[in-house]
């Protein structure tokens, strides 16, 4: 496993894809195919974040940990569009604020939460003490992690599920580190300032049914109007790849 796993291709503009919390880059193989299929020239890059997929793990998972970890395995060069999912997203806002030598061009935010309950909270805390499960088979966690990252369906290869497992013990797990989860997110002050922070312009986007997001309280809190995609939850790559390549397109021309 690299420090950070990065893969590229395409020609054109520079777009970084950045993936959720739990999940790989391959969540994003949808949404080239969409870029692919239309002939939108774009070079990608799409990275696993540290402590997922096949990057390494680390100690640091704050916003700035997983920005400078990132910005290290970057090449230098062109100005970088910056798609971000959810705590990707998070992870571009830290990258766009001027900080890393890095040229960055222009923002999305998709599905970020700026809200947490306590039940939430709980959860992701009784996550990080859990230890991996171990299958026997490979396919087993696989599968796994087909749910968790929601790479489920035709889109996606074996290949692509595989990205988050690893053999271990005599067996097989997820490659995610469960401390991923062990940090208290981003609260709305802290997301406020971060984005206060941002020199590039910014789009921010959720799917209309996305059951944890209010669109209301995501323009509130980051200060920017919100595109509410429809027909589309949390992983609104997946479900509306066509939807998420409207607003790289969008990106690509500010």
């Amino acid at each position: 496993m690299g420090e950070v796993h990065v893969e590229a291709g395409g020609d054109g503009p520079a777009v970084l894809f950045l993936h959720g919390s739990g999940a790989s880059g391959a969540v994003w193989r949808p949404v080239l195919n969409e870029l692919r299929e239309r002939r939108t020239p774009c070079r990608w890059l799409v990275v696993d974040l540290p402590g997922h997929g096949r990057s390494a793990h680390r100690q640091d998972y704050s916003p700035d940990g997983y920005a400078d970890a990132v910005a290290k395995a970057l090449p230098s060069g062109s100005p970088l569009t910056v798609i971000g999912h959810s705590l990707g997203g998070l992870v571009g806002m830290t990258l766009a604020d001027g900080t890393r030598g890095l040229a960055v061009a222009s923002l999305t935010v998709i599905a970020m939460k700026v809200a947490w309950t306590e039940e939430e909270l709980s959860r992701r805390s009784a996550l990080a003490a859990k230890p991996s499960r171990i299958f026997a088979d490979e396919e087993q966690a696989r599968d796994l992690f087909g749910r968790v990252s929601g790479m489920r369906g035709p889109a996606f290869t074996d290949e692509d599920r595989a990205s988050g497992t690893i053999s271990s013990d005599g067996g097989y797990r997820l490659s995610a580190d469960p401390g991923i989860t062990g940090a208290a997110p981003a609260g709305a002050p802290e997301l406020a300032a971060r984005m206060r922070r941002v020199t590039c312009p910014v789009e921010l986007a959720c799917g209309d049914q996305d059951p944890g997001i209010d669109p209301a309280d995501l323009a509130e809190v980051l200060g920017h109007p919100v595109t509410v995609l429809p027909g589309a939850g949390h992983n609104v790559h997946i479900e509306r790849p066509d939807l998420v390549a409207d607003l790289v397109e969008r990106a690509l021309s500010r």
